[in-house]
């Protein structure tokens, strides 16, 4: 391992000769005359090789923990949401309803309101009800 990459994951690691020196084991002085002189002895080595996989690791599992944050976006109870009906129970008080994103809830409204395919905005209640946000007008029409 040349000096200059190993310069290079002591910065990345936030650390200088003297701490790194107590990880290895020697005097300061050591790791610096071993750093200039371009003499590293084989445990130096090794311990850069680990904390340089350590590094890359820790890369990985933060590039990983962004993707799945970014896939997995919770809608938060108090978000209102757009929703199409899709189902007509034989229960004249629900109305069964898709979002965009495939998932599927209930909701209660009068009977004769929201026809299949009626588009409404809806905020989440408990479990999978929901209630109507916003005025309709008897159609069951946004306005």
């Amino acid at each position: 391992m040349d000096t200059m990459r190993g310069k290079a994951i002591l910065k990345e690691s936030c650390m200088n000769y003297t701490e790194f020196g107590k990880l290895v084991g020697v005097k300061p002085i050591t790791v610096r005359l071993a750093f200039s002189q371009k003499r590293l002895s084989k445990k130096m080595v090794s311990t850069l090789e680990s904390m340089e996989s350590e590094i890359i690791r820790k890369e990985e599992d933060e590039e990983i923990t962004e993707l799945i944050a970014s896939v997995s976006e919770v809608p938060v109870l108090d978000d209102v949401r757009t929703a199409k009906v899709y189902l007509l129970p034989k229960n004249p008080y629900l109305r069964f309803i898709e979002f965009s994103d495939g998932t599927h809830g209930r909701m209660r409204a009068k009977p004769g309101r929201f026809a299949l395919g009626s588009v409404v905005k809806v905020k989440r209640e408990s479990g999978d009800m929901y209630g109507l946000e916003g005025n309709y007008d008897r159609k069951g029409r946004l306005i």
